[in-house]
């Protein structure tokens, strides 16, 4: 078992609202006695934490957030082509990503009913190019 893993597996349990609080405790004593790192006995951390993920989440999506409700993706945070930047703008949101990921992601947003026309729309642009045909 990797020890990193371990660690953040401990600590996502302390900060999980589901997990009892003497799993949480036990939790604790663990990773002050196998790793030296101190977890508060209140974490207020939690709500902060989500928030973060959420975002981070949002954020991934290649310039477009998914949600869940029925209208579809939101507007993403940032508007490249307004930036004055012609450079493929697809190329540099898959830094770090997997191509094939980052396809596949496209295509089934495309074929989602819940995904505005508009959002379908850049997200073809995307696949294109890509050098991707939409099947």
């Amino acid at each position: 078992m990797d020890p990193g893993n371990r660690e953040r597996g401990l600590k996502a349990a302390i900060n999980n609202p589901r997990v009892s609080e003497q799993a949480k405790q036990r939790d604790r004593e663990i990773l002050e006695s196998e790793f030296g790192t101190h977890m508060p006995e209140e974490s207020t951390t939690v709500d902060i934490a989500e928030e973060e993920v959420l975002t981070d989440i949002s954020s991934s999506k290649l310039g477009s957030s998914s949600t869940s409700s029925k209208k579809g993706r939101s507007k993403s945070a940032g508007n490249e082509a307004s930036a004055g930047i012609k450079q493929s703008s697809t190329s540099a949101d898959m830094e770090g990503k997997d191509r094939g990921n980052v396809i596949r992601g496209l295509k089934a947003a495309i074929n989602n009913p819940n995904v505005s026309e508009k959002a379908k729309e850049k997200d073809r642009k995307k696949l294109h190019e890509l050098g991707e045909s939409i099947d």
